[in-house]
């Protein structure tokens, strides 16, 4: 009995040494995903859409928006409370400016870009958001959106642009957070159709 036990402990940590490897070589791939600036900052699109989380982002949106970078704005996951719809009432074009009140979350941004994306038959698309979250954001989006054209427009922090991020403790945990839900994402859908697949069994 104890040489068993002894044997199944040892597995155990394999398994876990072996995870914990898999897990550790993600994040490193997942970190080369985070871009440091836009890959286009010229092209201009059908629509731009901002993912809110921060002033920056929206200062961003709008610079390119009146410069006529897109001819349609969206802003997902706009606080009630915020003073969002008190700046955009000032703003020249108003009307072709969307304020989305749903969104709680990645997946909800997504889902209502997607919905204002085909309301308004968009093609191509600019996607702004922090860098850390662009790798997410644009897995949603592609999902959603197979057929647009999605040019990511990462607005980067000060702490990306230090050489050696990762030994700044609340920038390696963002990071970290980030992967994690990034992996939830990938396994969200598998799951999603494994829970269709055995409720849909169940029933006939």
């Amino acid at each position: 009995m104890l040489k068993q036990g002894i044997l199944y402990s040892l597995r155990l940590l394999m398994v876990m040494a072996v995870g914990g490897s898999l897990w550790l070589a993600g994040l490193i791939l997942f970190a080369r995903l985070i871009p440091s600036s836009p890959e286009d900052t010229t092209t201009a699109t059908d629509g731009i859409v901002i993912f809110t989380g921060g002033e920056t982002r929206l200062q961003v949106a709008l610079s390119l928006f009146q410069q006529k970078k897109g001819k349609y704005l969206l802003i997902s996951g706009v606080n009630p409370a915020s003073s969002f719809p008190k700046t955009v009432e000032k703003m020249p074009f108003k009307s072709q400016v969307t304020l989305g009140y749903e969104a709680l979350d990645t997946l909800g941004n997504a889902e209502e870009t997607a919905a204002w994306v085909r309301a308004n038959h968009i093609q191509t698309l600019r996607l702004i958001t922090s860098n850390y979250h662009i790798p997410r954001s644009l897995f949603e989006l592609r999902r959603l959106l197979p057929k647009v054209e999605i040019l990511s427009h990462p607005v980067v922090g000060k702490s990306f642009l230090k050489p050696k991020w990762w030994i700044h403790p609340a920038t390696l945990s963002l990071v970290i957070q980030e992967y994690n839900k990034f992996l939830f994402s990938l396994l969200r859908r598998p799951l999603e159709d494994m829970q269709s697949f055995f409720t849909t069994g169940a029933k006939t």
